[in-house]
């Protein structure tokens, strides 16, 4: 331990989010960010402009009364219910620099939910942008009592069309508060965000993120994007996609400002005309979001219109199938995998190259962007069977995701039995299925509530579905395991066909076109579909993925038929 002469003169450094914007200021003062809606005016800021609006925001919070948490206890939670804004970008600094704790809330959500997650939250502030949430104030009101204070927001100078019996204030008057001279001083583990998982097994759990773990991970990530093919740096223009009340949008309000990207562009609520107009005339370069957000940019009817030739992707949040990793190579785009959990802050792996895959073809390189990837910095992985002992290194062995890492959930709150049962032998158990490669990269087979077990055997969705999108006829498509009498489970693909194969395609056609795969050894010939049906959409989750559940609840007696 330090002598008590040494601690009178030594200073404690805290990894706490303020140092994020402190360095950026002094590195890139002048880098741009611009905001522009789909309803508005474009508004650009620099770096060091938007750090005089966060001081101003923190200072405002701060007059409100809003206290500090502690190392691993919350402090006043500030719940914020908007799209992908430069007002958003604002609160993700703001918030946690003066110690309270940023509820991001999932806009995708049911209004039930919304409100079941803010009774659980508790917030004292409700920041919302009332253009699109203002129905909902009232019912959240009535149910969430911790609200002290309503701060509300609007791109099209709307005010509360009622009295709401809280205080009213509007954004504004925030940002014309005197600044904060200097942030508090925050032991790094205290808790900087809070969240709940998307709930599609149950009601959503809560978790938080403390400042210690996001900082780190937004270290370890801006390095990782620095590999091959995605090689950011400062000369890419990058569009925050991913929804900022999903998982921090993987970190990018950080780690794209850290990274010293020239531009960053932020599009408001998502309207896909206007982002594949804003990716043209910003010139973005880089990117990420869901396969769906990939599948909009690429199937939009303007689409076409625009060049995405110099765009690159990263995609996360669910399996990316070959078919839209063609579609999009042969836009010229460059696309790669991700992975990671709202448990996980949530980057974990992705799929980027080592030096020794610089001369391999384009077909091998695919095969590793399809995969689920390697670890980014300081993140230790292992694929373990149900006795927590690793798997063979084999490619083939199935077994279910565990790591650590410095930014995972400690806890699921209120729920210790859930947290009990993620945190097993000193790992954090994931849920998902995935093969190891003996060059250390991972593959994902599957969630592991959505492996289709069939005669006793494991039967992987994902890889269904992989194969089945290489067909030029498939847009999307989902397969799930439903009850068969003899089998426990047998797999269903649903399809939503390419526009001109609308009522082309035939059950016939998919399964001769698996038959192929049969034959070169690919897949075993059981692992067919028995039956496949064609459907105009498919049912997505609040973050975008499809809802398996939905299907599998709604197809559960297709085969018994």
């Amino acid at each position: 331990m330090p002598s008590e002469e040494i601690k009178s003169f030594f200073y404690d450094f805290q990894l706490t989010i303020d140092k994020i914007l402190d360095y950026v200021v002094t590195a890139f003062p002048n880098n741009e960010i611009v905001y522009w809606p789909p309803s508005g005016s474009r508004t650009s800021v620099t770096f060091a402009q938007l750090a005089d609006r966060v001081r101003r925001i923190a200072a405002a919070l701060m007059d409100l009364g809003l206290k500090p948490g502690r190392a691993w206890e919350l402090g006043s939670r500030v719940a914020v219910l908007e799209w992908n804004t430069l007002r958003y970008l604002d609160l993700y600094y703001a918030v946690p620099s003066i110690g309270a704790a940023l509820f991001t809330v999932n806009a995708m959500l049911a209004p039930k939910e919304i409100i079941y997650t803010m009774g659980v939250a508790k917030p004292e502030v409700f920041i919302v942008n009332i253009d699109y949430f203002e129905p909902l104030l009232k019912p959240i009101l009535n149910n969430v009592k911790s609200i002290k204070a309503i701060i509300y927001m609007s791109d099209r100078g709307k005010v509360p069309g009622q009295d709401y019996g809280v205080r009213m204030i509007p954004y504004e008057d925030l940002l014309r508060h005197e600044p904060l001279k200097e942030f508090p001083e925050i032991d790094e583990r205290t808790p900087a965000t809070l969240m709940f998982t998307s709930g599609t097994t149950g009601l959503p759990k809560g978790g938080y993120h403390t400042h210690r773990g996001l900082v780190l991970h937004t270290l370890s990530t801006a390095l990782a994007v620095k590999n091959p093919p995605i090689n950011a740096s400062q000369d890419d223009v990058a569009m925050v996609l991913v929804p900022m009340y999903h998982v921090h949008a993987w970190g990018w309000p950080w780690s794209t400002m850290l990274g010293g990207h020239r531009k960053i562009v932020y599009p408001g609520r998502f309207d896909w005309g206007h982002i594949l107009r804003l990716i043209h005339d910003e010139g973005i370069t880089l990117s990420a979001g869901v396969p769906t957000i990939l599948y909009n940019l690429l199937n939009h009817p303007d689409s076409p219109k625009y060049d995405l030739s110099r765009l690159k992707f990263i995609v996360g949040g669910a399996a990316l199938p070959e078919g839209l990793l063609k579609a999009a190579q042969a836009r010229g785009m460059t696309v790669i995998s991700g992975y990671g959990l709202t448990e996980t802050a949530p980057v974990l792996t992705i799929a980027y190259l080592r030096p020794d895959h610089k001369d391999l073809p384009p077909e091998k390189k695919n095969e590793i962007y399809l995969r689920t990837g390697i670890v980014i910095p300081l993140v230790q992985l292992r694929v373990v069977d149900e006795q927590d002992r690793d798997v063979p290194r084999d490619g083939k062995t199935i077994g279910e995701i565990v790591v650590r890492a410095p930014w995972l959930f400690r806890e699921y709150i209120g729920d210790p039995e859930k947290t009990k049962n993620a945190w097993r032998n000193g790992w954090f158990h994931t849920g998902d299925a995935a093969v190891w490669l003996p060059d250390n990269y991972v593959k994902i087979a599957d969630r592991l509530k959505d492996v289709i077990k069939s005669g006793g055997e494991w039967i992987p969705s994902l890889r269904l579905e992989d194969l089945i999108s290489t067909h030029p006829g498939v847009n999307m498509v989902a397969v799930v395991g439903v009850p068969h009498e003899k089998w426990g489970e047998r797999p269903v693909a649903i399809i939503v066909p390419k526009p001109g194969y609308e009522g082309r395609l035939t059950e016939d056609e998919i399964r001769n076109y698996l038959m192929q795969f049969v034959e070169r050894g690919e897949i075993p010939k059981w692992w067919i579909p028995d039956k496949v049906i064609f459907v105009k959409e498919l049912p997505l989750t609040s973050t975008g993925k499809i809802d398996k559940k939905v299907l599998r609840d709604q197809y559960k007696d297709v085969l018994s038929k």
